[in-house]
């Protein structure tokens, strides 16, 4: 996990979605050639050029007649990709497919465009920009490049793209200060669960136990996480903001896969799987109620599971840190299960598109390191949706 502009900032997505899948068929121990599907998340893929999920998969190694599909559900991208590899094997057009997701924040590409335009001299509101061709897909300001920048905006994709509900013009920032707001959570609770996430981050790094679901990216080999004046600064600078650098998922760049097959094709492989994919359940509502999702799901997931008497031994989970707010909500709705062990995305970052795949690989690590037998993951994505999935450990 790198930090916006930083430790991966010189990786662009791609790169990163190739790092991903070749170590987590390395260590699944698949032969490459057997990988017939990869769905890769990705939420900001302006400037990677056609089919990213495509162009990952083969730099990994993987075959050219692969097929490959880039999953866009805002957050909620990889868990997606990781839900349609399941349905994929569930109806047979899959046999081994790798899912996850890759996303490169730090190199998203700024947009220029004549729908944002102000009102310029010459230049007026909704004209097309005048430009000339620079090479085979570049182009150049042909005349006045002042004036037509004086009369341009530039949007940050990886906001507007990412965090932006165009429906009713409001940023995911805006509905956690509302959701706080009406469930009552103050400033200093939100903060002390966010000093807890900070802490259990820190402290899984210098144990080393996030080494065995790390693949080194060049010479990165170890999450980036904040430094402890860097968090006191922020912390300072805005003690009473709910929504704050010090209290939100920090951005980040990151990429996380995971293979998955059939029981059947397991057995008849000789393939040994580390865990079993119980189910899933998906919500979507308001965006206005997007940070109370993931519990949602998790719940009518745990519902389902009763139904069919497999709801007993679920005492972790990893739910996915958009904003510290969700933490006492987690704690509410799961009482006696033990959520985020080694910290979340308000310390190690959000990476969007990866976002998914890195919690459900977080979650299998720390239960075979503690030897929990089920857990659940969680997610929520802007727009007002949130994902679940129920996993077990095999054998």
């Amino acid at each position: 996990m790198g930090r916006f502009d930083g430790a991966l900032a010189g990786f662009d997505a791609i790169q990163l979605g190739a790092l991903a899948i070749e170590a987590a068929v390395a260590r699944a121990g698949v032969p490459p050639e057997a990988v017939d599907t990869v769905n890769l998340g990705n939420v900001v893929p302006g400037g990677l050029g056609e089919a990213p999920a495509k162009a990952a998969a083969l730099r990994a190694g993987l075959s050219p007649g692969i097929h490959a599909r880039t999953v866009e559900t805002v957050c909620g991208s990889a868990m997606d990709a990781l839900v349609l590899a399941a349905e994929s094997l569930l109806a047979g057009s899959a046999e081994l497919v790798v899912a996850g997701g890759m996303e490169s924040r730090s190199n998203a590409p700024y947009l220029l465009g004549p729908r944002f335009r102000r009102a310029g001299g010459e230049y007026r509101r909704g004209e097309r920009l005048r430009v000339k061709r620079g090479g085979a897909y570049r182009f150049v300001f042909a005349e006045s490049p002042e004036e037509q920048l004086r009369a341009t905006e530039i949007i940050d994709p990886t906001t507007y793209d990412g965090l932006f509900w165009p429906a009713e013009k409001k940023f995911m920032r805006q509905y956690a200060l509302d959701f706080a707001a009406r469930r009552g959570y103050t400033a200093e609770v939100v903060n002390r669960y966010a000093a807890e996430s900070h802490r259990k981050a820190a402290a899984a790094r210098s144990q080393g136990w996030f080494g065995d679901e790390i693949a080194a990216a060049g010479e990165v080999s170890a999450d980036e996480l904040a430094p402890e004046e860097v968090l006191q600064r922020e912390l300072r600078e805005r003690p009473d903001d709910v929504a704050s650098a010090y209290n939100s998922s920090t951005p980040a760049d990151a990429a996380a896969a995971l293979v998955l097959t059939s029981a059947r094709l397991a057995e008849a492989r000789g393939w040994r799987p580390a865990a079993r994919l119980m189910g899933y359940a998906r919500v979507d509502g308001p965006a206005s109620e997007f940070l109370a999702t993931p519990v949602k799901a998790a719940r009518e997931l745990l519902s389902a599971l009763e139904a069919a008497g497999r709801v007993d031994g679920f005492t972790i989970a990893e739910a996915n840190e958009a904003f510290a707010i969700q933490l006492p909500l987690y704690e509410e709705a799961f009482p006696g299960m033990d959520i985020n062990v080694h910290g979340g995305a308000v310390a190690l970052g959000h990476p969007l598109g990866a976002a998914g795949a890195r919690i459900v690989t977080t979650l299998l690590h720390a239960m075979l390191r503690y030897q929990r037998r089920r857990g659940i993951a969680a997610i929520c994505y802007g727009g007002g949706g949130g994902y679940a999935l129920a996993v077990e450990l095999v054998g």
